[in-house]
């Protein structure tokens, strides 16, 4: 375990200052102001190049009763929540148009020709479609009116020549837009307050709760004020929406009424809906959706035995999340199982790569396979499928990494190498494409590359190191906060060194878990039968651990807990008495 300070130890430290300053090293150049964001953060919607066009041609196209909108929703969470905020929108101003959504059935993103009918008038693209040029010509000269409300990259020419009137491009990446980490959800935002702004159309409190949620779950920038601000007075919103609060009540399932936090969104509402997502059926996925838009909707149960009674949409959404998220963890485990028994892993291998040939993996959970084989093996982790579509014949899938001393971006690392056709996103979880034909030449090269990379030594950047028992507690609590850190905005590390295993428990169905009782606090590992073992069996040991706090909220305890990512055994050496005071 290898680490360094990042700049000073913060456990020698007053906390009247800590903050501020842990703040400033993460490039947040205004603390005070980011900690306590208001309106004024908020910019204004008609900054968009093309925003007014874009309101005003959805007003004409509103104005005529007999129109047809079609909005397309993406196929993730921040594609559900700006296509939620923008069908809500929709169904409050319409004057008899006829309003609908398609959703993907598998991970296809932005325009799919084939989803929109020839008689469709003005078709609404969040979160997608700023660089599908062949398909706005297609629609356009089939007489449909476009308005695309997207953050990701705009590679097309923009010239629409004779069309161009037809066509709208809100997008976050536009120069003079200030805040380019907007996310879709974000930016449909924008266009509802602008239409709202200008035809006296009031927002609902609500859609910022999908905002936040959409910005949070595609894991945008939360170091910018304007993103501070729609998640913080999205968070003050949640508890107004039934579906999204319910899946965050179930989640504490031990807290009676929790305050919806960043982390909520990151580890609870978003792994429940991308489930559905991944894994759901059509029917599925627009229960989901509907709960997004309307969570009161009354719908049949499909609750074996009440199958007579109606209930609200968001009851049902909440109980197709839990099944799916039941599915998910096991279809996770099946697949390792394939890719080990074929693959034979060993420690002398440098990335594992795995070309899915039979097609025996759940595909759609190719990002969450490879993450729980890189927690097992600690080696950058390539998942790939043969893809085919028109002249595109390649292998494409998922790859994941971490930081180790000697990579510090596998994305740009792997772009250079032979037979990489693309990789995109972010530094170490990123989608690839792989020319089929230089596949061992690949594997090879990346082989080489890697080599002199010692993945069994991980190098931790830290705040805080401190002897368990010479813990600052104020400065840990600032660290365990759970409403500041977050995405641009990396929660603090410490090491705490010397922990005694006298007083602990084992946790888990297979004992697997270990709390360790450090008096004022608890250090938590999981997932360390090899540790678990030895303390089952008497033997006691001495760890230094790195990691990061929290307060852990069960069943309203608000107890300190310290989460370790990794370890080192020492020699036990026995408490002192000033140590049992402690």
């Amino acid at each position: 375990m290898k680490y360094q300070l990042k700049t000073k130890n913060y456990n020698n430290e007053t906390t009247d200052m800590a903050l501020h300053d842990l703040l400033i090293e993460r490039g947040i150049p205004q603390p005070y102001e980011w900690l306590h964001p208001n309106y004024s953060y908020e910019h204004s919607p008609m900054l968009f190049n093309e925003m007014k066009k874009g309101i005003e041609m959805l007003y004409s196209v509103i104005r005529n009763p007999d129109a047809s909108i079609l909005v397309v929703v993406d196929s993730d969470l921040d594609g559900y929540t700006s296509g939620a905020i923008i069908l809500t929108l929709l169904k409050n101003i319409q004057r008899g148009q006829d309003i609908n959504f398609v959703l993907h059935p598998n991970k296809e993103h932005g325009i799919v020709l084939e989803d929109i009918p020839e008689d469709i008038d003005l078709v609404i693209v969040p979160d997608a479609g700023s660089s599908q040029k062949e398909e706005h010509m297609k629609l356009l000269e089939n007489g449909t009116k476009i308005i695309i409300l997207d953050h990701h990259e705009m590679v097309n020419d923009m010239e629409y020549g004779e069309y161009k009137d037809n066509i709208v491009i809100v997008n976050s990446q536009e120069e003079q837009y200030p805040n380019h980490a907007l996310s879709g959800a974000g930016v449909a935002l924008k266009f509802v307050q602008a239409y709202g702004e200008k035809y006296g159309w009031p927002v609902p409190s609500k859609l910022y709760a999908l905002a936040a949620c959409g910005i949070v779950a595609d894991v945008m920038d939360m170091s910018n004020l304007e993103n501070k601000q729609l998640v913080t007075r999205g968070l003050a919103y949640l508890k107004e929406h039934a579906f999204l609060y319910r899946l965050i009540q179930d989640g504490h399932y031990n807290v009676e009424e929790p305050d919806p936090t960043i982390k909520d969104i990151g580890w609870t509402i978003g792994p429940n809906i991308n489930a559905i997502i991944r894994l759901g059926t059509q029917e599925q996925k627009h229960i989901i959706f509907k709960s997004l838009v309307s969570p009161n909707l009354l719908v049949p149960s499909s609750k074996r035995g009440e199958e007579d009674q109606e209930v609200p949409v968001f009851e049902e959404a909440v109980r197709l999340c839990k099944n799916a998220k039941k599915r998910q963890t096991t279809a996770v485990d099946k697949s390792i199982r394939v890719i080990e028994e074929e693959l034979n892993i060993s420690d002398t291998d440098n990335a594992i790569v795995y070309v899915d040939e039979n097609q025996e993996l759940t595909f759609e959970l190719s990002g969450l396979i490879a993450n729980k084989l890189l927690s097992q093996y600690n080696r950058p982790v390539i998942l790939l499928r043969h893809f085919k579509s028109g002249k595109i014949d390649e292998l494409r899938g998922s790859a994941r990494g971490k930081a180790v001393d000697g990579l510090d971006n596998l994305k740009d690392a792997i772009n250079g190498i032979t037979g990489v056709e693309k990789a995109e996103g972010h530094a170490f979880a990123f989608g690839i494409g792989v020319n089929k034909d230089l596949l061992e030449e690949f594997k090879a090269h990346l082989n080489l590359m890697l080599d002199k990379v010692d993945f069994n030594v991980n190098l931790y950047l830290i705040d805080l190191i401190a002897k368990y028992n010479e813990l600052n507690m104020e400065m840990a609590e600032v660290f365990a906060k759970d409403d500041i850190w977050g995405h641009g905005v990396e929660k603090p590390q410490a090491l705490l060194t010397d922990i005694p295993t006298e007083k602990f428990d084992l946790m888990g169905t297979e004992q697997q878990h270990l709390k360790i009782d450090c008096g004022k606090y608890d250090i938590v590992l999981f997932n360390v039968p090899e540790l678990t073992d030895k303390l089952a069996q008497g033997e006691k040991v001495n760890l230094d651990v790195v990691g990061d706090f929290s307060i852990d909220k069960s069943y309203n305890v608000g107890r300190l807990q310290f989460v370790v990512n990794d370890y080192d055994i020492k020699p036990y050496v026995k408490k002192t008495v000033w140590e049992m005071v402690f």
